[in-house]
């Protein structure tokens, strides 16, 4: 029965803190419902409370922080300044031991120098020893003998006296540096201890802020946790209220949010409709438009198709007609050639045939002229025709345009020597004439003879055409070769002469360079000696080595030169010998002379 009492009654009493507290449906038994009804009373609106937060006043905590963080930051340049010290305190020490080892070296110096006056000193005692030991010397060799020891003491002498001075000077140097050295270590050291001294002074500091900082933050946390004991009790009371509030609020804008969603989730299905309806349709109209596009642009390409064709057709057709073309213009070309060759070929042995037959017929009138001065009766006289001869002479003349240069000096070597020829043989044969008394013989052989003027004015206006235009055509090619070879030698001028003024300033420099070297106004001294020796072993394979430059330069540009005056003489040589090709062959006028290549005294080597 006991049991039975103690069990929870299933319709007790509802405990409402409780069940909103877990989050659990309300329990237990509602309230009775009164006869009367239920009374509706107004819900009252509790004013909202304004919760002040005090919050704790941190300034004196911060500015504690701010104290810590500046004596940190001091310690940290005392100790990057120990740092430094100590790092110019290292240098110091090396600096000291590599004068050492300077010092040591002036000593092994100054060692070695003592050795060679040693030996100086004996070699003097043994030519002493050696003089008064020979029982009979020339005073010739004595006196130079004496010379030489006197040359060698005075120069051992300089020599000594000139250690001396630099011994002195290194002695004083040495002293000055050290010094020097003690009074930075002493300074060092004494700036060492004041940093000590003050670091020190900041840790002592440091350690009784400290101390006092610790009660004061102890007081100061008791009373912040006090505080914030306070505001947490008042904040759950405040959100414990609030909390009530917004539950209430929140499930009323749930019902009216569920009631939106609804409405517009109606509203977005019949849209959907709409829209769907609306793209279905334009996208009928699209394809509509792509089928006529594609139907536009199968025509298009079918059109291109057709005109790529013709294109194709009139760019083969126009391929081969040019390919015929060219196979035309070189046919012609050859054609021409071989003519114009022909041609040539013809006109040579149209003079052939012309000097043949004059030869004949100076041979023939020759003949005539010795047998009429013999006496004879009944001479025969030869016949030449000279209207064809004349027109041979003028149809020559008039091709000699398509005759090419050397075709031309052939032709006018032909003529001049038919001209020649003509005068020597009308010579002779008028000498011959004129011994003859038979007078009635004479006047047919000199009616002949006279024919030979007309012959020889025909051939000389054939010479003199000809003559004019090798007198055209060659002063051009020699103009334009001259032309040409005055622009290389000016060009090769050019170039040497820059070429030579970069050898030039090159040279100059490494000259200043070895003469502020060697004549500096400071005392040498046997270390600066020892160290110097090398660099003017390499000065003076520099001056060699730029000699043989300069003399390779030299004789490069001699044998351009003299390459440049060959190829000139060539050049002149062949213009007179081609003037000199007849006897009256007018003189070509001379050429200006051009400038001769400069030569500077500077070597170079010229670019090519």
């Amino acid at each position: 029965m006991r049991s039975s009492s103690k069990a929870p009654r299933k319709n007790g009493t509802r405990d409402t803190a409780k069940d909103i507290i877990l989050g659990m449906e309300p329990s237990g038994r509602g309230p009775r419902r009164p006869k009367e009804g239920i009374a509706q009373t107004p819900i009252r609106k509790s004013p909202a409370q304004t919760i002040v937060v005090q919050k704790p006043d941190n300034s004196a905590l911060n500015n504690l922080q701010n104290q810590v963080q500046q004596l940190r930051k001091q310690y940290n340049d005392l100790a990057n300044q120990e740092q430094v010290i100590a790092r110019s305190v290292e240098d110091l020490k090396r600096q000291l031991g590599s004068i050492e080892n300077k010092m040591a070296l002036i000593g092994q110096d100054f060692g070695l120098i003592k050795g060679t006056v040693d030996r100086h000193t004996a070699d003097i005692i043994g030519i002493n020893s050696d003089v008064k030991n020979r029982p009979v010397v020339d005073p010739t060799k004595i006196a130079t003998s004496t010379q030489q020891m006197d040359l060698r003491i005075r120069d051992l002498q300089t020599q000594l006296s000139q250690l001396k001075l630099t011994m002195d000077a290194e002695a004083k140097d040495r002293e000055r540096v050290n010094k020097q050295q003690t009074d930075t270590i002493n300074r060092l050291q004494d700036i060492i201890r004041q940093q000590e001294s003050s670091k020190n002074d900041i840790l002592t500091n440091l350690t009784r802020k400290g101390d006092l900082d610790k009660e004061k933050l102890s007081e100061e946390n008791r009373r912040l946790n006090d505080k914030i004991q306070l505001i947490t009790n008042e904040v759950t009371k405040n959100m414990n209220e609030r909390e009530h509030k917004l539950k209430d609020d929140i499930y009323q804008k749930l019902n009216a949010m569920q009631a939106a969603l609804k409405q517009q989730q109606e509203g977005q299905i019949e849209s959907d409709k709409d829209n769907k309806k609306k793209l279905e349709e334009r996208i009928k109209h699209q394809e509509m438009l792509i089928e006529d596009l594609k139907g536009v642009q199968q025509n298009d390409k079918n059109k291109n198709k057709e005109k790529f064709q013709k294109v194709n057709e009139a760019l083969a057709s126009l391929e081969h007609h040019m390919e015929q073309g060219s196979k035309k213009m070189d046919k012609i070309l050859t054609a021409e050639i071989q003519s114009r060759k022909l041609h040539e070929k013809g006109l040579l042995s149209k003079v052939n045939e012309v000097e043949e037959k004059l030869s004949n017929y100076l041979t023939g009138l020759s003949k005539s002229v010795e047998e009429a001065r013999a006496g004879k009766d009944n001479i025969k006289m030869p016949s030449l025709d000279t209207d064809a001869l004349r027109r041979e002479m003028e149809s020559i003349s008039a091709d000699k345009n398509k005759m090419s240069m050397e075709g031309l000096l052939k032709l006018e070597e032909k003529i001049s020597r038919i001209q020649h020829g003509l005068n020597r043989d009308r010579k002779a044969m008028v000498d011959t004439l004129n011994d003859v008394t038979d007078k009635g013989q004479i006047n047919k052989v000199r009616a002949q003879v006279n024919k030979l003027d007309e012959i020889m004015d025909e051939v000389e206006k054939t010479q003199d055409r000809v003559r004019d235009k090798v007198e055209r055509q060659i002063p051009e090619d020699l103009n334009e070769l001259s032309a040409k070879v005055d622009n290389l030698k000016q060009q090769l001028t050019h170039r040497i002469d820059q070429e030579e003024e970069e050898r030039y300033l090159a040279i100059k420099e490494l000259q200043d360079a070895y003469n502020k070297l060697t004549g500096g106004s400071y005392a040498p001294s046997p270390v600066s000696d020892v160290s110097n020796s090398g660099l003017k072993r390499d000065i003076d394979e520099c001056k060699v080595a730029i000699k043989k430059l300069a003399e390779s330069i030299t004789t490069v540009k001699n044998v351009l030169d003299k390459k440049i005056q060959d190829e000139t003489r060539r050049r002149e040589q062949d213009v007179m010998r081609l003037e000199n090709r007849g006897p009256n062959y007018p003189q070509m006028p001379p050429q200006q002379p051009r400038p001769p290549v400069q030569q500077n005294p500077r070597s170079q080597v010229p670019t090519q």
